[in-house]
């Protein structure tokens, strides 16, 4: 993948097996055979296990609540715990070199990585520079193994957040004078180094979103680096969180200026992960929460984000960050009636590895680029995003009802008791 994009709609497939114009199948997404084929009995039943357990909200509240201290307190048996249980259902490994082994077997199903290092934010240069090489790694790793093709910066992990959130209401043009703003300049050089790096190996940089008293500063930045980077192909990425109710026209605004600035736009479309968090702040602050009034318009905006950068598909490179079944298919789908291929360049899928591997793998097994993002580092750093994986899907509703729904449905095809 040394581009990225992808597309969407609001109507169902009558067929999951519709043959697209180049001859191909589209996805059959309840296919558990092709999902599973590469996991062999013994693990599939851990990982239905690891899942029901997962569905048991009192587990789930004592990893946060006891297991999330212990790890950082470095009671013994703890990080052992851990790895032996969520760490590698969720997480590559400790390391880059760690990962490597299941980095490779997904690319033997067709499937890419994207790298993630998983620390938390923190608010020292130190842990900045640390964070930078980290990063660096990641694309150094990307351009020597095919397997991997991107890297994931968080902007927290460049530069104090409370910086950020000073410059959230007025932030400074980023092509100025910045002499009076060295730890922005500072933040700018991370960040450039990171860019410029990856551009010489053609390896793509997606810069997460993060909270809204945050996102303009990162907003700014992005697109500053789309600006310096993506002139002769998509090598930055943007985040756009369309449970946010403006973030819609904020990807149509970035694209007109990537048209004015002469350079491509690239963006990776997501729902969002903080929405409980923003209602909070906004209730407690007393101003206007930026969440959508409801999830019908979530899936709204996303789908119209998804027609817009297909109809613009030639100067936008876009990912369907999504375990949505539906947007993923009406991708597929709208990529099918325009007449391009599975995998067009500027045509991305990406899911969380342990999650919606029905997506991933039937999507691959169709020829459409399809990577994993491959979170990886010690237990004391990655715990965290584990814990929030965890209770994101403790509901019966949830990622890991229908996860435990379609590995029962292998196993039973098995005939594995």
């Amino acid at each position: 993948m040394k581009d990225a994009s992808g597309p969407v709609k609001s109507f169902p497939l009558a067929e999951a097996a519709v043959r697209d114009f180049n001859g191909r199948q589209l996805p059959d997404f309840s296919d558990s055979e092709q999902t599973f084929r590469h996991i062999t009995d013994g693990n599939l039943k851990q990982t239905a296990l690891l899942f029901k357990l997962m569905g048991q909200p009192q587990l789930t509240n004592l990893l946060s609540t006891i297991g999330l201290p212990a790890v950082k307190l470095g009671l013994p048996g703890a990080s052992w715990m851990v790895r032996k249980t969520v760490f590698p259902q969720f997480v590559g490994g400790v390391s880059l070199n760690d990962s490597l082994p299941t980095i490779e077997r997904l690319h033997e199903r067709g499937v890419t990585s994207i790298l993630d290092y998983g620390a938390e934010a923190k608010n020292a240069a130190a842990d900045f520079d640390v964070f930078t090489e980290e990063v660096k790694k990641a694309i150094h790793f990307s351009a020597e193994n095919g397997a991997a093709v991107a890297a994931v910066v968080k902007i927290t992990g460049l530069a104090d957040d409370h910086m950020l959130e000073k410059l959230n209401a007025s932030v400074p043009d980023l092509d100025g004078d910045l002499s009076n703003y060295p730890k922005l300049q500072n933040t700018i050089g991370r960040l450039e180094g990171i860019c410029q790096l990856a551009a010489q190996h053609s390896v793509q940089v997606y810069i997460d979103a993060e909270e809204s008293w945050l996102q303009n500063t990162i907003d700014a930045l992005a697109a500053l680096m789309m600006q310096r980077h993506n002139k002769e192909q998509v090598i930055v990425l943007h985040t756009y969180q369309l449970y946010r109710h403006d973030r819609l026209q904020l990807l149509k605004d970035s694209h007109q200026r990537a048209l004015e600035y002469g350079y491509l736009l690239g963006a990776k479309l997501v729902r969002g992960a903080y929405m409980v968090k923003e209602n909070a702040r906004a209730a407690d602050g007393n101003y206007p929460t930026p969440i959508q009034p409801s999830l019908e318009a979530t899936h709204r905006d996303y789908n119209d984000a998804v027609r817009f950068c297909i109809d613009n598909v030639e100067t936008v490179g876009f990912c369907i960050g999504s375990h949505n079944e539906e947007s993923v298919r009406l991708t597929c789908e709208l990529l099918r009636q325009k007449n391009l291929p599975a995998n067009t360049p500027h045509a991305q899928f990406a899911q969380l590895y342990g999650m919606s591997d029905n997506l991933t793998f039937n999507l691959a097994a169709g020829g459409y680029n399809v990577s994993k993002y491959m979170v990886y580092g010690p237990v004391s750093e990655v715990l965290p995003y584990l814990v929030r994986r965890a209770q994101e899907n403790t509901s019966v509703t949830g990622e890991m009802g229908r996860e435990l729904k379609l590995i029962r449905t292998e196993l039973e095809r098995r005939r594995v008791g």
